[in-house]
């Protein structure tokens, strides 16, 4: 105890600034994060004589201020997410609270903590969510028969919290390219439905939101997709059934359908950046209409003044609507080059916005301004025209075919093949910025050394010898199609030695 009062790890705010983070938390981020029952939290949070877990509201404290905006309130030195962090992890580390639901809850709100490239690895997101994991999986939360015994508030929140984790795991693995920690064939748990978030305040004769609910449980649906080949379809089959609601368009915005369309069009982008160089011209403009849809969705936000409390996955969308508009940059059409080029700059606009609320966001705005000079743009506007003027006489084909690579194929190795989808990203990213790298001095290097871990592409893994700043000698050898024309080789493959287990031995 004597050194938790050091630590000021019950030290709470002023009423009226906590009364304000925690309407912020139960606003802005609640709906992202649904592992708290709002109603009975607020009951004891309003009633001194049975207050709630010091290191859940703490927790709460934390997330909250990261968008807590106030330029009048004298407290704002001490509102900083650092500042709660420090009790919350304190608290923690004490085993101050011995509750599992509170520890669990407090753990998930502990894992999307993140001021910059440190916060990923040691005590950082990755250390949170594999811990919320173990500790889930550690009392039963994964498996249906822990359910029967639970009363009916309990369940719903044990559910909450582990489709929660669940979420988190697929955004985490998908946004810096980590190993997915829960494997679905574990599980038993019956998926979310719109009953698992009944909550009802008898005081104020209030419920549950139901477009928030309707927002986490299609996000739930959009994670559980499999495989690239399924990815297409299993889009299409969402968009086609998701509620009328939570169908974004900008004359009838709504935050969370922003979110929602914002993540779905980033998916479409991640399955044209799959196959570049070589996609068709029908991906490619399905790629720059969703990445163009994401910047459109960003701006509006910003013009609705909710820019700024969007979640961290943000950062990772306009990410990828980034690359996916750079890496189109060779495209012959002068007109198409002007709005690539007018979208590349908004979405800086946008990584700007976002940098007053995540810093890392900052970060990624100078280091993409590096590939997006006046210089280089007149270049490639020059060559389209030249191309232009080439076809408008006859002497060029408009060929639809994408040119391939003449490299000689070189069958890689299998843990090579099996990239995820933002080390692809990063990759496209080296390659484009290899031929500056001379030019553009410390600078360039510094920022270079600080995108290895920033949610373009993805921290260096520990057992990789070479630097995640070099491009992998497979990309030099085999160009993308070859990977996964190689790739679906091993699969059918696979398949194949499974068809035919019983028959004989394969070699």
């Amino acid at each position: 105890m004597d050194i938790l009062n050091q630590r000021h790890a019950f030290d709470l705010p002023s009423q009226a600034v906590s009364d304000a983070l925690v309407d912020v938390f139960f606003k802005w981020i609640a709906p992202v994060l649904p592992v708290i029952n709002r109603h009975d939290f607020m009951r004891r949070y309003r009633n001194p004589q049975n207050p709630p877990s010091i290191l859940l509201l703490q927790a709460i404290l934390m997330v909250a201020s990261r968008f807590y905006h106030n330029p009048n309130s004298s407290e704002n030195g001490a509102i900083s997410p650092r500042h709660f962090y420090k009790k919350v992890k304190a608290l923690y580390d004490a085993e101050y609270d011995r509750d599992p639901t509170t520890v669990l809850q407090a753990v998930v709100l502990l894992g999307i903590y993140w001021d910059g490239p440190d916060d990923l690895t040691e005590s950082g997101i990755f250390y949170w969510s594999r811990l919320g994991i173990a500790l889930a999986q550690e009392h039963g939360l994964h498996l249906s028969e822990n359910y029967v015994s639970l009363s009916a508030t309990q369940s719903r929140i044990w559910k909450r919290i582990w489709w929660t984790l669940y979420t988190r795991d697929r955004a985490v693995a998908a946004a810096f390219g980590r190993p997915l920690h829960i494997n679905s064939e574990d599980c038993t748990v019956e998926p979310l439905i719109e009953s698992d978030f009944i909550e009802y305040d008898e005081q104020t004769g209030t419920s549950t939101d139901r477009t928030t609910a309707l927002f986490f449980l299609q996000s739930t649906e959009d994670s559980r997709m499999k495989g690239a080949a399924e990815c297409e379809l299993g889009l299409n089959e969402w968009l086609v059934s998701c509620p009328s609601e939570l169908q974004w368009r900008q004359s009838r915005h709504n935050f969370w359908s922003a979110l929602l369309y914002s993540n779905f069009y980033t998916i479409v982008c991640q399955l044209h950046l799959l196959q570049t160089p070589v996609s068709s011209k029908e991906t490619q403009s399905s790629a720059f209409h969703a990445a163009t849809s994401i910047v459109s969705i960003m701006e509006t936000l910003q013009s609705k003044g909710e820019l700024k409390y969007t979640p961290s996955f943000i950062i990772c969308h306009a990410v990828v609507s980034f690359v996916t508009l750079r890496s189109q940059m060779e495209a012959s059409t002068p007109s198409l080059l002007h709005a690539i080029r007018q979208n590349l700059a908004a979405n800086l606009d946008m990584l700007e916005v976002l940098s007053h609320t995540w810093p890392i966001a900052g970060m990624l705005q100078e280091f993409f301004r590096t590939m997006t000079g006046p210089e280089h743009f007149e270049r490639m506007l020059s060559t389209a025209a030249e191309k232009c003027g080439k076809r408008a006489r006859g002497e060029e084909n408009d060929s639809s075919s994408p040119l391939r690579s003449s490299a000689r194929f070189k069958r890689p190795k299998l843990q090579q093949v099996v990239l995820p989808q933002t080390r692809v990203v990063l990759q496209i990213l080296q390659r484009e910025t290899r031929k500056q790298s001379n030019s553009q001095g410390p600078l360039h290097d510094k920022l270079n050394t600080g995108v290895e871990s920033m949610p373009s592409g993805v921290l260096p893994d520990q057992n990789r010898s070479t630097p995640m700043t070099d491009v992998d000698p497979l990309l030099d050898d085999c160009d993308a199609l070859a990977i996964l024309q190689s790739l679906r080789s091993i699969i059918d493959a696979g398949n194949s030695i499974t068809n035919e287990s019983g028959s004989g031995e394969v070699s």
